[in-house]
């Protein structure tokens, strides 16, 4: 698979944020090339967009191998699994996201190819069937999740190499929105950068996806972009403060009454779905201190009030 994203980092150096995780792979990358030998096993886990991607694209750039692309919601049978294993050469690399999604029988396949390099394949049917023991090439798996507590111990104990992507700094956002504003031609101030490095967040893909919407309007608009511009563009696409989003705001309006509602109470109210209230939406809120969650249900604070009352 090609790195076709522009806005994808090529080299480490180009990564921002996360510096421990890279300190640790660059060691761990030349000393598999020293030893010309496959990289071990690597899973990222963090929120979306953080880079689980962009940094297992950037081993395979620095390994000089050949990394296959698969996501977990596809591999539903065995045979999803045994075709990319089997066409991989020596230390190539395949790269699973999602893996807390794949399904049990898929793992049977995966632990004999993680532990020894084999696969076990069944043959025939009934009472004719045998299993056939297929040796393949070493190889590195780099997975990813969102849910790492869905994935099984046996299957997390594989990987010897395990890195949380933590939450970037405003400062690391701030870089990353003017890295990739160069990349599309954009001249964004200092001033410019640290707006949009607050209504991002602090998730690097929704930077990028800022990034790219500013620059649908100056395209279009052709003004010079100006704090004054920008706030004119964020409030046109429904960005508010902190970088929330019109399901955000949704959500803080359904428990303006003040009393403490249950999750699929706010599913009744808004329409969003329980695992996207859940998984997407509270997690920001809670962090921002917007809302609370207590045994009653979920309030809004003060806080959330106060900022309901500026929109």
């Amino acid at each position: 698979m090609k790195l076709n994203n522009i806005f994808r980092p090529k080299k480490f150096v180009d990564f921002i944020g996360q510096k421990q995780i890279i300190n640790n792979l660059q060691v761990f990358i030349e000393s598999a090339k020293k030893q010309s030998t496959a990289l071990d096993h690597v899973l990222f886990f963090g929120t979306t967009g953080c880079g689980k991607t962009s940094l297992s694209f950037l081993i395979a750039n620095e390994m000089e191998k050949k990394i296959t692309f698969i996501n977990g919601t596809t591999l539903n049978k065995p045979s999803d699994l045994i075709s990319p294993l089997t066409t991989m050469k020596e230390n190539d690399i395949l790269f699973i996201d999602e893996i807390h999604a794949v399904d049990v029988s898929i793992l049977e396949v995966l632990y004999p190819a993680l532990e020894d390099n084999v696969i076990n394949v069944m043959v025939g049917k009934e009472y004719n069937s045998k299993v056939i023991t297929i040796k393949i090439p070493k190889f590195t798996l780099i997975a990813s999740t969102t849910e790492i507590h869905k994935i099984p111990p046996p299957l997390l104990n594989r990987f010897p190499i395990q890195f949380y992507l933590k939450e970037y700094t405003t400062e690391e956002m701030e870089q990353i929105i003017k890295l990739a504003s160069k990349k599309i031609k954009i001249d964004l101030n200092d001033e410019c950068a640290k707006l949009l490095s607050t209504h991002c967040k602090n998730n690097p893909r929704i930077a990028i996806n800022l990034i790219k919407r500013v620059n649908d309007y100056y395209i279009l608009e052709n003004k010079n972009l100006t704090v004054k511009n920008i706030t004119e563009i964020l409030k046109k696409i429904g960005i508010v403060e902190f970088g929330l989003n019109q399901i955000d705001i949704d959500y803080l309006h359904s428990l303006k009454n003040g009393k403490p509602q249950g999750v699929e109470s706010i599913f009744q109210i808004t329409g969003i779905p329980v695992r996207t209230l859940i998984v997407n939406v509270e997690p920001i809120l809670i962090k921002l201190g917007l809302i609370t969650k207590t045994t009653k249900g979920r309030t809004i604070t003060e806080k959330g009030v106060n900022l309901l009352s500026k929109l």
